[in-house]
């Protein structure tokens, strides 16, 4: 974690509660990007977080990153902050060009690449982005591209949260630069830092959807109270502030672990269990706030919708359950001895070593 990690933190939480209001993620509904919010998100610089300032970033770490994208969430801003950030950490990483553009990553295998025209699937805010990063296989390798969005033609698609995952299509794709590591290689580690970044964002999504179910719970009487003095509504209470605070600790300790060996197996873990919180508190949120939640009026919706489209992005419970098992299956030890770093045979009964 740096030094700063606080401070661009308030500095994020000020710029996206003054212009990631409900107003705004309902025109970007509409169609309207979100050109004023993006515009002071790249001025402040977080855009090029996490890259050195000899390549041209603006420094931190990752630490910094999730934390960042924490807030990102927190305001359900519609806009692809952590895929343009990877985007210019892979170029930088890569000895491409870092620029203050909007550009996102895309992965391609290799049977979709043997002729044109050549089409990307579900490209993140592909009609707002500038530029894409093709990252293809050539044979095991992986090798990559950048490609203008206004050299091909968009197909416009989009997640249960509106958030646009369009279809596009290329005749050319340019030049390729090859990479020193495998397509496999850079995959996973996209998709790694994909994962995490849906878990911060649940986690920061997760906060609102309390706030707002604790300020209606105050606000609304039935029966001559308010609703938050009935025990069942402080149970549901209750239910989601234990899964948001659960949440919060998970992001913290995987995102400490990110750059480790034991990176992917945190990973793993968080996003099982975010995917899962998630669906409790957006369960909960629902049945306290009863019909007027599921109005489009009501901006719960605007949390709830993303928490349901990010679990399942980057991979959902059983893709990292599957990831999870294979790492423990492919180690000398057990999974006891994974998790409690004692061997079997020095277990006894009554043992708290």
């Amino acid at each position: 974690m740096s030094e700063m990690k606080s401070f661009i933190e308030d500095a994020a939480g000020k710029i996206l509660k003054d212009l990631s209001t409900k107003e705004q993620r309902e025109r970007f509904e509409e169609g309207e990007w979100a050109s004023s919010l993006w515009k002071t998100i790249q001025e402040s610089g977080l855009t090029l977080l996490g890259i050195e300032e000899e390549k041209g970033g603006v420094g931190g770490d990752y630490e910094d990153v999730f934390a960042i994208l924490r807030v990102v969430g927190k305001y359900a801003a519609p806009i692809p902050l952590a895929e343009v950030i990877y985007a210019n950490q892979f170029l930088a990483t890569h000895d491409g060009e870092v620029e203050d553009k909007l550009r996102v990553v895309h992965f391609t295998e290799e049977s979709s690449m043997i002729q044109s025209p050549y089409k990307l699937i579900h490209v993140p805010y592909g009609r707002y982005v500038d530029e894409v990063v093709v990252i293809r296989q050539e044979d095991q390798q992986a090798s990559y591209s950048i490609v203008d969005v206004l050299t091909g033609e968009i197909e416009k698609n989009a997640n249960l949260a509106a958030e646009p995952r369009d279809n596009l299509t290329f005749l050319n794709l340019g030049e390729t630069k090859k990479l020193d590591l495998s397509f496999k290689e850079a995959l996973e580690n996209y998709t790694k830092f994909l994962a995490l970044s849906r878990v911060a964002m649940m986690t920061g999504a997760m906060e609102s959807v309390l706030a707002l179910s604790t300020f209606y719970a105050k606000e609304r009487h039935q029966f001559g109270r308010p609703l938050h003095r009935f025990q069942a509504i402080q149970h549901h209470l209750t239910a989601m502030a234990g899964e948001v605070a659960a949440a919060y600790s998970t992001l913290s300790v995987a995102s400490s672990f990110y750059p480790s060996d034991l990176g992917k197996e945190q990973i793993a873990m968080a996003k099982i269990e975010l995917s899962a919180n998630a669906n409790v508190v957006a369960k909960a949120a629902h049945q306290l706030h009863a019909g007027i939640g599921m109005t489009y009026e009501h901006e719960l919706h605007h949390f709830t919708r993303r928490l349901w489209s990010w679990r399942e992005e980057a991979g959902n419970e059983t893709y990292w359950a599957d990831q999870l098992a294979s790492l423990y299956q492919a180690r000398e030890e057990t999974i006891w001895e994974s998790i409690t770093h004692v061997k079997g045979e020095e277990t006894h009964a009554g043992s708290t070593v």
